[in-house]
């Protein structure tokens, strides 16, 4: 990786993508030798609430056929695996779409979910890409932790205007901030006070117009970690927002060995374009049906309490990813944003 000076989102992006990046050489989610856990490792019940969202909005897109569905950043098929299971009502309708840029994880994906949900058919409603395809469809386009990865470009309020981070042979080099990124940061917090911190999420916008541009009707649906307002972002320190993680492990400098960590950054969804209904992840997933579907967990669990037997140990640890998935503390803070094309 070439180690001369360059603009903080291009750093992340090469430590990231490049030759030698962190998920070029197979940094992935997992509980089993993974290197960070999200929602649909922490439970398949993640991929049923989102089945269930995929079957209301074919109905209320009057049932289209086919059906199409784009899981961006899709890993190693997880979720895809997950919603395959568990759709109901449009699973004959269903075409889908896993969008990863790894080689890796991409043959990986499409090897397991064909092997556990198309082991008999003679052909798959699934393809994996690198990159999202050409439009117009009808569907749904979703992604989970997938905006965090697309890296911001980093400002910092001066008594003069607004300075640009750079990275300078693994050390900050912070540099007068060119007039596009003064006037936008001066845009979103006006007054913010010198030694202010912001993220510029240029390049997830960009991908959210992409994605919306791709329908003529449906839905967009992201989850992601962050805050509504780039305003609240003020009293809160660089390093408490960008984050970097390895075997499950918190791995500190984001500058350090580029290629040997992931690095993440909380999203600003005020910077997303258009007029997404936004709430948080505890709230959609019980809007999807979550409570019910564990309700059979909850009383084989009190059934046996005392003197638990397999099946009531399993039904706890039903329990226990449920509250892990809705932790208002943990993954239900998570925001869930919604945009809505063609209606």
């Amino acid at each position: 990786m070439n180690r001369s000076m360059m603009r903080f989102d291009r750093f992340v992006e090469e430590a990231l993508y490049g030759p030698q990046g962190f998920y070029t050489q197979g940094g992935k989610a997992g509980e089993n030798a993974g290197d960070f856990i999200t929602s649909p490792e922490t439970s398949t019940l993640f991929g049923e609430c989102i089945a269930t969202y995929l079957d209301q909005v074919w109905q209320e897109l009057d049932r289209p056929d086919p059906f199409i569905v784009i899981e961006a950043g899709s890993g190693c098929g997880t979720l895809c695996r997950d919603i395959f299971l568990s759709v109901q009502e449009c699973s004959s309708a269903l075409r889908y779409v896993m969008v990863e840029r790894s080689e890796v994880q991409r043959d990986e994906a499409f090897a397991i979910v064909a092997a556990t949900c198309f082991l008999e058919a003679e052909e798959a409603p699934l393809t994996a890409v690198k990159d999202l395809p050409p439009g117009p469809f009808t569907g749904v386009v979703l992604a989970n932790e997938l905006l965090d990865n697309l890296p911001p470009r980093v400002v910092q309020k001066t008594r003069t205007g607004w300075s640009e981070l750079y990275v300078n042979n693994g050390r900050e080099e912070w540099q007068p901030a060119p007039p596009n990124a003064q006037n936008m940061a001066s845009l979103l917090v006006p007054n913010a006070p010198p030694g202010t911190c912001l993220p510029l999420h240029l390049k997830a916008a960009v991908w959210v117009n992409r994605a919306l541009n791709l329908l003529d009707r449906g839905r967009v649906l992201l989850f992601d970690y962050g805050l509504q307002q780039t305003k609240d972002f003020v009293e809160r320190p660089f390093g408490e927002w960008i984050r970097t993680y390895n075997q499950q492990h918190r791995a500190g400098n984001p500058y350090a060995e580029p290629g040997s960590r992931d690095i993440t950054c909380d999203i600003a969804f005020d910077q997303l374009p258009g007029f997404p209904q936004i709430v948080a992840q505890r709230d959609w997933l019980l809007s999807q049906g979550l409570h019910a579907m564990t309700e059979w967990a909850r009383g084989q669990w009190h059934d046996s309490a005392v003197a638990p037997d397999s099946g009531a140990l399993g039904a706890r640890a039903v329990l226990q990813e449920a509250a892990a998935l809705t932790d208002r503390e943990g993954l239900g803070a998570f925001l869930v944003a919604e945009w809505r094309v063609g209606e």
